[in-house]
């Protein structure tokens, strides 16, 4: 009996590690965007790690003087133009995504699928006491890129998430918070 509870027990681990293994897909570019609300700036921090075979297209796409290094120009360029790749939009009048930090993984560590692009980004907006609505969507890479997007608590305790929408894709959400006074 000890020796078939063993055996039962193994086969689940195995299920397990296997599941956990699979959890990110060799083939897509998962791009995971946190936005953080505060009483004068929305915070973009957005975590991109491509799988094993679309790195190299990602790579390339980052280092184009193909000298294998990305440097901090081709980083700076790669996170501006993702960056324009983003609407952000609040109260119904856009929002402009400043550069805040980029930080690039290795090509030996993208192509083994555990090289994560960090960018953080942030918009300078006031929003006074009242209703809002943020509205955010990620049109990057969509031809091969799987997303998640999130709220972050706010650290303000003058400001409130009312209600979070998100597209069935999670390219996009949308917020409603309160700002009180």
């Amino acid at each position: 009996m000890k020796k078939a509870l063993a055996v039962v027990s193994f086969i689940g681990l195995l299920s397990a590690f296997g599941a956990t293994a699979s959890a990110h897909r060799i083939d897509e570019y998962l791009q995971a965007a946190r936005l953080a609300i505060g009483p004068d700036r929305i915070t973009l921090e957005m975590d991109l790690t491509p799988g094993v075979d679309v790195a190299p297209l990602i790579f390339a796409l980052i280092n184009t003087n193909h000298d294998g290094m990305i440097s901090e120009a081709e980083a700076r360029a790669y996170a501006s133009q993702l960056l324009k790749e983003i609407v952000l939009d609040l109260d119904g009048h856009p929002q402009r995504l400043s550069l805040v930090r980029a930080q690039f993984p290795s090509f030996q560590e993208m192509s083994e699928g555990v090289g994560t692009i960090r960018i953080e980004a942030s918009a300078v907006c006031a929003s006074g006491p009242g209703q809002h609505v943020l509205f955010y969507q990620n049109n990057h890479r969509n031809d091969i890129s799987v997303y998640l997007v999130n709220a972050l608590l706010p650290a303000s305790r003058n400001i409130e998430i009312t209600g979070q929408r998100r597209d069935p894709l999670q390219r996009g959400i949308q917020l409603s918070f309160t700002v009180s006074r």
